[in-house]
């Protein structure tokens, strides 16, 4: 019996790493002559460079960055080839300020000088996953460390972060390296707001990243800055696309001065590591989250999932469901079937999650290799 196991993190409880661990784990250990193949999924936030790293074979590479305190952190990618794997969220991440939230002084630079390490690696298609950052600067920090000069009113180069921003007047892309021209660039990114205005990255995100309402409106005003600087020195015009308010900016940053395109994580993760291929030799597919639900067949990494099992078995894995059913699922395994509140759950998650699938899911797997 051969499974393929592709789930994504149960949001708050466990990773998508932690996940194939443990149902590998228990495959094995309650399924003779089980072979269990795995690919944690990640959406381009925390985690994506290490389900990368795990289910493609890819290096692990290091390189020390500027955080968004402006402090020296060591940020990690992976690199597989000629393709890096880079979480911005390594070098500006929430986790990386701790108590001193502020989006108005926080930097990107840092997520600049991990793309400039992958240069230097040979790496000419890079994969950004852009999730969980602490910054609101439309990726001008990011962007000033591979070599473009946002200037002022004077000609002087502006603080790389939101409140420089606000500060732009010129753009100068003539000492950008020029290895990014050489470069295929691929932002993983499920969130569909634009640069700014009420659903945009200021008002949505900064609060989170510890904005008050006068910093927000700050904000979303140096974005529209940022805008009419761009729109005059490039002549690019998507500020209102789907994405471009994501990371604080950095989606539209990345698209315009990098060309980037924006893609679903799920299903570029997924690609790259093969699942098609993977999932043709199995005979049974896992997949999974933390709560299955109707949003989770609308574009998640289950319905991916699921859309590509070419008529295979598919077990979804779940810490709770709120359907009986679904097209192209075989069976629904359920971690918490009595539905408990989830902070009464959580310290036993692992070991429910164990127990879940040694038993239904390995139960399940029987029956499959006895009608078969």
């Amino acid at each position: 019996m051969r499974v393929l196991v592709a789930p994504d993190s149960f949001k708050g409880s466990l990773s998508a790493l932690e996940v194939c661990s443990i149902v590998k784990n228990a495959l094995e250990s309650s399924s003779s002559g089980c072979e269990v193949d795995c690919i944690p999924v990640a959406d381009g936030g925390e985690g994506t460079a290490d389900s990368f790293m795990f289910a493609c074979g890819a290096d692990l590479c290091e390189a020390e960055v500027t955080a968004p305190d402006f402090k020296k952190v060591r940020a990690h990618y992976a690199v597989m080839g000629d393709t890096a794997v880079i979480e911005t969220a390594q070098a500006s991440g929430l986790p990386l300020v701790k108590g001193k939230k502020d989006p108005l002084v926080a930097t990107s630079y840092g997520s600049g000088e991990l793309i400039l390490a992958a240069l230097n690696k040979g790496c000419r298609h890079i994969i950004l996953g852009i999730g969980g950052s602490a910054t609101n600067d439309g990726g001008i920090g990011c962007l000033s460390a591979l070599g473009v000069l946002f200037l002022n009113e004077k000609g002087i180069e502006v603080e790389p972060n939101g409140l420089g921003m606000s500060k732009i007047k010129s753009i100068d892309i003539s000492g950008m390296d020029s290895r990014v021209k050489e470069c295929e660039f691929t932002v993983l990114c499920d969130v569909e707001n634009p640069l700014y205005g009420e659903n945009g990255a200021a008002y949505i995100y900064a609060p989170q990243k510890g904005a008050d309402a006068d910093k927000v409106v700050f904000l979303d005003n140096a974005l529209r800055n940022y805008e009419i600087a761009v729109k005059s020195c490039l002549g690019v015009d998507f500020a209102g696309d789907k994405g471009s308010g994501a990371a604080g900016g950095m989606g539209y940053g990345f698209r315009a001065f990098l060309g980037a395109t924006l893609k679903s994580g799920a299903k570029t993760v997924l690609d790259i590591c093969g699942f098609n291929e993977r999932a043709a030799k199995a005979d049974v597919i896992i997949t999974g989250e933390g709560r299955f639900d109707g949003q989770s067949l609308m574009g998640k990494v289950p319905s991916e999932v699921i859309g590509r099992a070419n008529g295979k078995p598919v077990v979804v894995l779940c810490g709770m469901s709120l359907l009986d059913s679904a097209e192209g699922v075989a069976k629904i395994v359920e971690t918490n079937p009595l539905h408990l509140p989830f902070e009464q759950v959580l310290p036993t998650c692992k070991e429910s999650l164990y127990v879940a699938v040694s038993g239904d899911v390995a139960d399940f797997l029987k029956k499959i290799e006895k009608n078969s």
